[in-house]
């Protein structure tokens, strides 16, 4: 599919500037498409992101290349597919069912080049701030082409969302680095100031930072007085059912939650007055991204999901849209202000894009393409998801070509079909009705499989069926 962009894109040279472009990605854990008024919350307010997305680029059909957080990350690190590295599930996922989850890499091979790698030898100070979650020990940032890691702990989730943040249950969770921080001091705060003390050192620099948030991931914890306000604030809580006995909330309308989002907001309109302090705004690019859908879907009948990716259907860790469909902005040096580009894009799009934007040599086979090309050639994207998550879903791979897309089951072989121009919610199948259109999606799926020597999951000879299935 053709790129449309409704305002040009403006792609500057290199040449245009004294110093390559210094670049700040900001990316948040868990955000769903739907959770910043730019992308058409009307609970949420989130003013510092919209005005980022009038600034700059927003990307209305973009997607995680995983329904969770590693494989994601694995993608933005590399331009690579999940399936192609090996990188399928979060990295501590263990769950089986019916089937035996396919075998996956616990880390980022370091042989894999890395953005922070590209970036480093292009002469780059390199800084990683918050969460990793693509492997400890060997394979954490610090080894992966990030001079400066602070505040990075071990699994993909914080302890607390306030100091001492820690976990008592669980060590991997304490983050390092802030010890001394008093106990009413906010993480998502923290992390900002780590940030902008990041800039204020390399300000004469070109600089690569990624200010990775734990927020808005669970535990669910907002500063109080944003709770306070959101509480104020009419909300609903309805769910339906889904697949595998799962429930999905229909409603944004959770006030920790809300005050989650707010802090991050707060985050971003702080980092861009810092940008601007320095005086390093037109000379850097802003992202602003998340790794996979907003959790809205849990298994088992549960009932606590804290947002909504209405009219998406489901949310993290489901290969519906609202389990891979998320926010992108870009904004800063070489974009023109106020466009929309509603082309179909992916995390592997995110390196080779920067690299262009940077005027930057790109690693060989890369899967994704430069977002902000005059023309990107039609292709489908794919997914492969051989996993059972906690949020309920199934193993699963997908495909989107042009306006279709198709879900395969695993487990059973079936498939779905969908038309998201029409039906964006994934409501009606249409592969009765289409069959021609469904083998030929099927076919394409698995060849891409092949080509990435994607690990497949493998009947578990210890399943037993629950009782009435």
């Amino acid at each position: 599919m053709p790129l449309r962009i409704l305002t040009p894109v403006i792609l500057l040279a290199a040449a245009c500037t004294p110093q390559q472009p210094n670049v700040v990605i900001v990316l948040v854990d868990d955000l769903g498409w739907r959770d910043t008024g730019a992308y058409g919350s009307t609970y949420y307010q989130t003013p510092h992101i919209d005005q980022l997305a009038q600034q700059g680029l927003r990307f209305t059909q973009f997607y995680s290349a995983g329904p969770n957080c590693s494989p994601t990350r694995a993608s933005i690190m590399t331009g690579r597919y999940p399936a192609g590295l090996q990188l399928t599930n979060q990295i501590n996922g263990k769950r089986n069912g019916r089937l035996l989850q396919a075998a996956f890499h616990r880390a980022l091979p370091l042989e894999e080049v890395t953005l922070g790698e590209v970036f480093q030898a292009a002469g780059y100070a390199t800084g990683y701030i918050g969460k990793w979650h693509l492997g400890t020990g060997e394979f954490r940032a610090e080894h992966q082409g990030f001079e400066t890691v602070v505040a990075s702990n071990d699994a993909g989730h914080p302890g607390s969302h306030f100091a001492p943040y820690v976990s008592g249950g669980n060590p991997a969770a304490s983050v390092p680095d802030l010890q001394a921080d008093k106990d009413s001091t906010y993480l998502t705060d923290r992390l900002t100031d780590l940030a902008i003390e990041f800039l204020q050192t390399h300000r004469e620099d070109p600089f690569l930072l990624v200010l990775s948030h734990y927020a808005v991931h669970t535990p669910l914890h907002s500063k109080p007085e944003l709770a306070r306000h959101y509480r104020a604030v009419r909300g609903a809580s309805s769910f339906q059912p889904e697949l595998y006995g799962a429930m999905t909330r229909l409603d944004q309308g959770h006030a920790v939650y809300a005050g989650m989002v707010a802090s991050v907001d707060e985050s971003v309109g702080r980092i861009m007055d810092a940008l601007h302090d320095l005086g390093l705004s037109k000379r850097t690019i802003v992202v602003f991204i998340s790794d996979n859908g907003g959790l809205s879907t849990l298994r088992s009948g549960r009932q606590w999901a804290p947002t909504a990716n209405t009219p998406l259907r489901a949310g993290k860790g489901w290969l519906y849209e609202g389990g891979v469909r998320i926010p992108l902005i870009i904004q800063g040096y070489g974009i023109a202000g106020g466009g929309t580009v509603d082309a179909p894009g992916i995390t592997n799009d995110l390196l080779p894009t920067l690299l262009s934007l940077a005027a930057l040599r790109s690693p060989e086979n890369l899967d994704g393409q430069n977002l902000l090309a005059q023309r990107v050639s039609d292709r489908a994207l794919y997914w492969h998801f051989p996993h059972y998550p906690d949020p309920g879903n199934r193993p699963s791979g997908a495909i989107r070509a042009g306006r279709y897309k198709l879900i395969e089951w695993y487990e059973t072989g079936s498939t779905e079909l969908y038309d998201l121009e029409a039906d964006l919610g994934e409501t009606t199948d249409l592969g009765h009705a289409m069959p021609a259109k469904a083998a030929e999606l099927l076919a394409m799926l698995h060849d891409w499989r092949d080509s990435q020597n994607a690990r497949m999951p493998t009947p578990n000879p210890d399943y037993e069926a629950p009782a009435g299935q």
